[in-house]
């Protein structure tokens, strides 16, 4: 996460300047120094090399959405993330899935991101147009589909003896509004997502 958020620290977007996470942050290698971490992966939550990359992402694109800036490429996890609600968060794949946006405003804007004590911050900076609306952003949960548990038998155990390996939690369909505000009252309410997260199934492993 932190070296992630040092890449975008500092960055400089002029006026129709488009931002690619991919591009800035760069190929999440062991050689960039990047560790292990939780991932998800087939359905489950697992360890995997550049694991809470998309925490940084996820927090840069509800910046971005509070700055009122272009989106012009953002695609939901798969799975519920643990950190975020469903329908806020961002999820990039190194030469897959990327997360883009545009500096849509008059003047540059600058970007300033941190991790500090386990905290991601990312402000984004600029100068004050004309009208300056207030965003407020409003995820929707539409329907929910329940986890199932799945038992795996695991000779290490003693007989009857349960281990839960991971735990279960919801899917759910989302849709995403944002509101923009001038002086208290609501000017626009626009539809920007609506999203699908499959359920994390809970897995025990059972002893024979």
């Amino acid at each position: 996460m932190r070296l992630a958020a040092n890449k975008i620290n500092g960055t400089v977007l002029l006026p129709n300047e488009e931002f690619s996470y991919n591009k800035t942050v760069g190929e999440r290698t062991i050689a960039a120094g990047y560790k292990e971490a939780h991932i998800f992966s087939g359905g489950k939550v697992v360890d995997g090399l550049g694991g809470g990359i998309c925490q940084i992402s996820s927090t840069l694109y509800d910046a971005v959405l509070y700055a009122n800036l272009e989106i012009k490429e953002r695609r939901n996890h798969n799975l519920p993330a643990q950190y975020i609600k469903n329908g806020l968060d961002a999820t990039v794949v190194y030469g897959s899935i990327d997360f883009k946006f545009v500096n849509s405003r008059k003047y540059p804007v600058k970007i300033m991101a941190e991790v500090k004590n386990g905290v991601a911050k990312i402000d984004i900076y600029g100068v004050k147009e004309e009208v300056e609306y207030e965003v407020r952003l409003e995820p929707v949960v539409l329907s929910y589909t329940p986890f199932k548990t799945q038992y795996i038998t695991d000779t290490s155990l003693a007989s009857g003896q349960q281990v839960v390996e991971q735990t279960g939690v919801n899917g759910c369909k989302t849709v995403t509004y944002k509101y923009l505000l001038l002086n208290g009252s609501i000017i626009s309410k626009t539809e920007i997502s609506r999203d699908t997260y499959s359920p994390i199934n809970k897995i025990v492993r059972v002893g024979p």
